[in-house]
This record gives structure tokens, sequence and C-alpha cells, in this order.
């Protein structure tokens, strides 16, 4: 499975939908692994919309909507593929059209059905799953996206888990990408130094991590496409004034320049308009740089990135204190090292 072309293969899938509430709009198909390699546009009138593309056999294919949610869709040759939903409940679509398909509405809608899940019981349910369906792409979604990409990943459990895959799915190159994220998420475990990196500001300077004279720094991964991330900026913001005015009182009381705590951020937006615009929109007045390489940025690659908004706090070392933790945790933490 998986392997998708989409210019000069005869066979072809067809994918139809009915999105109650989301009228006409247009939704972005993008190959599974990097969100910023663009594949198709599907346009949507009243609701509805039907999509033809060529494929030679099975990938997974991503639906980026206009606010920046996703959803996955599994396609294949010959596929009749059809999606319902309301615009409501983005992240929980029927997708119904192949074995692949049905097999994770189904466990994505038992998830829902249960309503307060925890953390633990979804990746207890995640790893049953994986287990019964080891040779299935779903696993290989539900690994990525429910047990790598979370605040704090099992490497243990991954590793084990992309060991039971069977079949084909060990020889295809997503599953190495797999064994590299998790790979990249132990790198980026609390303790360890982050690795250096250069980006351009908004001024076309060049920053790096050792620009940041402070004593902490907080960066932020965010895109202006990301609804979360746009969301995350309006926290940063609280935090970011929070701490500017404890340091105009600490100066004044103590009379140095020592800075406690600086933020970063480091879009992955590919163009720069966008980026600029965003920034501009969302009040971001601390630090901001970019190297419009979306997910194929080095930074992104060595920070292990799997998410947006990822934040990272470090040390004036490089040290990393905490790595992608909730806003409330994060506010926390923060208390406690900056008295």
């Amino acid at each position: 499975m998986f392997g998708c072309k989409h210019k000069t293969e005869e066979e072809k899938a067809y994918i139809t939908g009915n999105i109650a509430g989301i009228g006409t709009d247009t939704i972005y198909l993008y190959r599974v692994d990097e969100v910023s390699d663009w594949i198709d546009t599907i346009y949507v009138k009243n609701d509805k919309f039907l999509h033809t593309i060529q494929v030679d056999t099975g990938c997974q294919m991503i639906l980026l909507f206009t606010d920046g949610q996703t959803y996955p869709v599994f396609l294949d040759k010959k596929n009749r593929i059809d999606i319902k939903g309301n615009i409501e409940h983005l992240d929980l679509l029927d997708v119904k059209g192949n074995p692949v398909n049905d097999e994770l509405t189904a466990f994505l809608q038992r998830l829902e059905n249960r309503k307060t899940v925890s953390e633990t019981t979804i990746a207890e349910e995640v790893d049953s799953f994986i287990c019964k369906n080891n040779s299935s792409p779903a696993s290989v979604y539900l690994l990525t996206n429910y047990l790598v990409r979370t605040e704090q990943p099992d490497t243990k459990r991954m590793k084990r888990l992309i060991e039971v895959m069977i079949g084909e799915l060990q020889d295809k190159p997503y599953v190495q990408r797999l064994k590299e994220m998790v790979d990249r998420v132990e790198v980026a475990e609390s303790g360890k130094t982050i690795p250096s990196f250069t980006l351009t500001n908004m001024e076309g300077k060049q920053i790096s991590r050792f620009n940041m004279k402070s004593e902490y720094l907080l960066i932020h991964f965010w895109a202006s496409w990301n609804a979360k991330s746009r969301l995350a900026n309006a926290e940063l913001r609280k935090i970011n004034r929070i701490y500017t005015n404890k340091e105009k009182k600490r100066k004044k009381k103590e009379k140095d320049n020592k800075k406690e705590l600086a933020l970063l951020g480091i879009s992955l937006d590919t163009d720069k308009k966008d980026w600029k615009q965003a920034v501009k929109q969302d009040t971001l007045i601390w630090e901001q740089v970019c190297d419009f390489s979306g997910w194929s940025s080095d930074v992104v690659k060595q920070c292990a990135i799997l998410k947006l908004p990822t934040n990272v706090l470090i040390n004036s070392k490089g040290k990393i204190i905490a790595y992608n933790i909730k806003q409330d945790s994060l506010s926390i933490k923060l208390q406690e090292l900056i008295k």
C-alpha cells in the first residue's frame, strides 16, 4: 500500500463528499509525508464536491481545510471514496470506500462515542488496534498522530508497535520516516541540548538561539495556516506581557540588564507574505524567524517538530527544560523557574 502518483497513471480514484455547512469552499489535497508538498485542489459548491485523482497504487492523502484542520483519506486505484460530515466537526468525518478508511472511521467513531477518554486510554486503544491490524496503513496513521505527536511520547511503546507491523508496511518509506520521528523525539527529550540553528528574521537579519541573551528561551513553532497556532499566539502574548512587566520592575529594583525570559517564534510558512501578515495580525512583537521550507526545514527536523503548535523551553546553555507542554503547564513551569 501507498506510493501515490498523480500525473501519468491511467487508473483513477474518485472522491465524493457532502459536508454540511461548508458551503462553497476549497479543500487542499496533500501527500501524507509533508503537508507542504501540494498535490491537488478540491472545489466545494453547496456543501458538495466530486474529485478525480490518478493513482497507480494505494496511498494516504491529507485533506487540508481552510481553517487549518486536516483529515486522512486512503486511496487506491478504482476506489470510490465517499466523505460525509459537518463543518462543526471536521475532526470526525465519515470516510468510506475501502477497508482502510472503514477501519479508521469505525475506530475514531468509537473513541468519539465514549466522549471523555483519557490520553492513557486512547494510547491503550491505539495499541490494541495496531496489534490487531498490524498490516493496515491506518495503524501507521494512528501511531503517528496519537502516540508520536503527543505531549509526552512513550518511545518504548512506539518502537514496540513499529516492530509489530508486518508485511509490506515495514518496507515502505513512510515507516522509515516514522522510525526517524521516534529517534528525533528521543533527541528532544527533557534534559538534552537543542541543536544550534540560524534563521532569518522579519528584517532579514540572521538569528540564532545564541542571539537571545536570556536565562530562558521559549521557542514557539507555528504557521499562519494553522488555526491552533494562531490561538497559541494569543496565549503567548499574555506570557510576553507578564514577563516583560516583571522584567521592568526587576530592572528598576536591581539595576541590571539581565533578561530572564525571551520568546522566539519559528514559522513553518512557505509564503513570506502570509507569514508577515500573520505576524502583524497576531501582534507578535517578539523575535520571529522563518526559512520558508515548511516541514522540510532543518530546524523542524532537528527539534523533532511533529505537529503545530509546538513549544520548546530551553535554558541559556541550550538544555531542554520542557518540550511541547500544554499552556497551563507552561505557565506553571515558568512561575517555578522565574520568581
